[in-house]
């Protein structure tokens, strides 16, 4: 039996109309599902008997199902989720402030190599359907308050996958009702990707995962700085068509030894001249599938303090649920 979920807009307007109702009604199915969740078809009282009576014997409706749950001092908890096929991915709930992060995964596994996250160490198994995407925040939905915020930084590079998390962004902008200035795409920047989910998606936010200053120390932390090298990526930066108080935000994953250097601040203030960005300085989380280590603090605000100088804008992401090995880079589901 097909999942309720797998339905596009399309798909189901062709199916209200194939029935001979109004395509209305394919409004009105997707608000049951996604904006007020509603799991049993009898209870979505606008919708004609026979209507139903049709989905009752065609879907089903279903979530990723949880099979395991981690949860931290800090009430970060991460969420273990079997697909239909038996893979599994991972989603991470992150109490903040005034609102909730859901980061989201986009692919089992991921092709691009780093080699400081545990999640590349896998390789990439398959894409994500967009309904398994959206699947993992209506599941997160059920379990959080207020508002929300969705990063697309869980497992995989979603601009691999560009096709189905282009979908995904609009399930979740439309029917969810999710503002796309909550939500955040983070990237190695593939910049062909990058072009095209802007156009579409104007408002949304772009993280670049950056992490080096210099060609070759990309190059050989992240293959891909290969096909999409540094000066690639800051002449599209460039480009951009910014907002006036907008920035785009550059990731940097602190690693003790290896780019957490006053020089290494230096050469990323340079290379950043002009552009309008702001800094999340990541210090390193580590794992025990990988030998890097985490800097010192004192390392760490140093590093802050010399950009500062240089007028950015510099935030420390000391990332939570690293007890539970659900922080930034650490994700690393295991295969069916």
């Amino acid at each position: 039996m097909r999942n309720i979920f797998s339905l596009n807009y399309r798909e189901a307007k062709s199916v209200v109309k194939g029935l001979g109702y109004p395509e209305f009604q394919a409004d009105n199915l997707f608000r049951w599902l996604y904006l007020k969740r509603v799991k049993n078809f009898d209870e979505m009282t606008d919708l004609p008997k026979g209507f139903r009576s049709f989905l009752w014997k065609n879907f089903k409706i279903s979530y990723p199902r949880i099979i395991e749950k981690f949860s931290a001092p800090d009430g970060t908890t991460k969420y273990l989720f079997e697909l239909e096929d038996r893979n599994k991915v991972e989603s991470v709930l992150i109490p903040e402030k005034k609102h909730m992060t859901f980061c989201i995964s986009s692919q089992v596994g991921c092709r691009m190599g780093c080699k400081f996250c545990a999640t590349a160490q896998s390789g990439l198994a398959r894409n994500l359907k967009f309904y398994e995407i959206t699947g993992q925040v209506l599941s997160l939905l059920e379990r959080a308050e207020g508002k929300v915020n969705i990063v697309f930084m869980g497992m995989g590079e979603p601009l691999d996958n560009i096709n189905e998390v282009e979908r995904s962004i609009e399930m979740i902008n439309k029917w969810m009702n999710i503002s796309l200035k909550r939500i955040t795409l983070s990237t190695v920047c593939l910049i062909d990707g990058l072009e095209r989910i802007l156009k579409k998606f104007p408002n949304i936010k772009i993280a670049i995962s950056l992490n080096f200053p210099e060609e070759k120390d990309r190059t050989k932390f992240m293959p891909i700085n290969r096909k999409y090298p540094i000066s690639l990526i800051i002449k599209k930066l460039k480009e951009l068509p910014i907002k006036r108080r907008e920035r785009v935000t550059i990731e940097y994953v602190l690693m003790d030894r290896i780019n957490d250097s006053l020089k290494d601040a230096e050469k990323l203030g340079k290379l950043l001249r002009g552009l309008r960005v702001k800094i999340n300085l990541i210090p390193y989380n580590e794992n025990e599938f990988l030998p890097w280590k985490r800097p010192s603090l004192k390392q760490v605000e140093a590093f802050a303090s010399f950009l500062r100088k240089m007028n950015y804008s510099v935030f420390i992401r000391f990332s939570k649920g690293n007890e539970i090995k659900a922080a930034c880079g650490q994700l690393r589901a295991k295969r069916g």
